[in-house]
């Protein structure tokens, strides 16, 4: 069974493509007009446009697109749908202003795609009515210099205060479906503002799909393709020397499965360096001359700590920072809601990180301390699947690269520092798990 998952784009536009076999599916999305059941909201184009009086070039306008048109349909497509209730099958179409760029273009987005959520992705083009947009750039000398994401989460925090610590403007990327995340990114964008006052810009994009029937999918695999457009929106418009900046750990980058169980696609794929070349060459091929730069992929979460440009600035903000990967399952436990549980993997690092650079009195709350009360049940899964991993990999004589190659192909000129990240990343693991034992 294949989706064909059709984007729209204003009130006129009706395309319908015929569906293969009787199995198949649509899901049709439209943007800008359409009948409620298909209207999706957002005003990302607009938003950047307005705040930097500026035009968008028709590139950069086929790559959001492209990316939201993705990202809902990872949203609202449930992978119980698929034949293994896993692998689904996807066509986008897509209405596009440079149909010749796209030719090679969507092929290389759509492989990069299906390395990130483990899916078959397909991308179909056809012509955008209407003359294509010529990209204009910010005429101001205050402005900002380079756009960076800013997640809510620690990684995204230690970039913020490196870069502003330059003294440069940096206008800050945010995306957020709801829940509590735009409580955590508002927090920190505020606390930066504060202690950086006249460097930041704000830019926070919402992406709500359709009104369905039916539940949608939560594993949201490709949540980054999306983060990456908006940033990459941003950054364009800022000059042609305007890179986009993602911070994110080495050891978090590369999340080497920790079992067997947890091989391809059911481990994350956010910022592997495998899926962050697939969509530099998407840039590319597409002729957007932003550059994705990820400055701490050979550090660990605990080295970026220790790093720090300003260690005030991050000792006041660590605590507004989210890591936890459901922040909001601590009100089922008594606890305030947004309070790290501790026990889920992303909170295992974070809580090494910040105990290897001596950070431990200004950290958040958690909800379970594992050094003290080994977590049971469901809830100590990602504990003993790190105990696991690190039994086998002190048991391993493998080098370092064979097991940072386990999570996707790697570039040969940086085996190196992706190998020695790594060890390095397990070992801080190792020491805050084990203590030292």
């Amino acid at each position: 069974m294949k989706w064909h998952v059709v984007c729209r784009i204003g009130e006129e536009d009706n395309f319908l493509p015929e569906l293969e076999t009787a199995s198949d599916r649509r899901l049709i999305l439209h943007f800008s007009g359409g009948a409620t059941n298909h209207r999706v909201r957002e005003h990302v184009i607009a938003d950047t446009e307005e705040a930097y009086d500026v035009t968008i070039g028709a590139p950069v306008h086929d790559l959001v697109y492209g990316a939201m048109t993705a990202y809902l349909a990872d949203l609202c497509i449930p992978r119980a749908s698929a034949d293994d209730r896993w692998l689904r099958n996807f066509v986008l179409h897509l209405p596009v202003f440079e149909g010749r760029r796209w030719h090679r273009g969507g092929k290389t987005f759509a492989s990069a795609l299906s390395f990130l959520t483990g899916d078959i992705w397909q991308v179909s083009t056809r012509e955008r009515p209407g003359a294509a947009p010529e990209a204009t750039s910010v005429d101001d000398p205050e402005h900002p210099t380079r756009a960076c994401l800013l997640s809510g989460g620690l990684d995204s925090l230690v970039g913020a205060i490196d870069l502003l610590s330059t003294g440069e403007g940096v206008a800050f990327v945010s995306h957020h479906g709801g829940g509590m995340t735009p409580k955590f990114q508002n927090d920190t964008y505020d606390a930066l503002r504060r202690h950086f006052p006249n460097q930041c810009q704000k830019h926070q994009f919402f992406v709500v799909p359709p009104h369905l029937d039916g539940d949608g999918e939560d594993t949201m695999r490709s949540r980054s393709v999306l983060f990456l457009a908006l940033g990459v929106a941003v950054a364009s418009v800022l000059g042609d020397d305007a890179p986009l900046v993602v911070p994110e750990n080495g050891l978090i980058s590369l999340n080497i499965p920790l079992t067997g169980t947890r091989v391809g696609s059911s481990s994350t794929r956010t910022t592997h360096p495998h899926f962050i070349a697939g969509m530099r060459d998407v840039l590319s091929m597409l002729g957007i001359p932003v550059v994705i730069e990820l400055p701490y992929r050979h550090a660990t979460k605990g080295e970026m700590l220790k790093g720090v440009a300003d260690e005030v600035a991050l000792q006041a903000m660590l605590p507004l920072t989210m890591s936890c990967s459901h922040p909001e399952v601590s009100r089922w436990e008594g606890a305030t809601p947004g309070t790290h549980c501790g026990y889920c993997f992303p909170c295992l690092i974070r809580r090494a990180a910040v105990t290897a650079a001596g950070l431990e009195a200004h950290d958040a709350q958690y909800t379970h301390d594992v050094r003290t009360d080994t977590p049971g049940g469901k809830k100590g899964r990602d504990l003993r699947a790190l105990k696991m991993a690190l039994h086998r990999l002190r048991e391993s004589n493998a080098p370092p690269i064979l097991h940072a190659l386990e999570g996707g192909p790697l570039p040969q000129e940086e085996f190196p520092g992706f190998a020695e990240v790594y060890a390095r990343g397990m070992s801080e693991l190792d020491s805050f798990v084990h203590g030292g034992e």
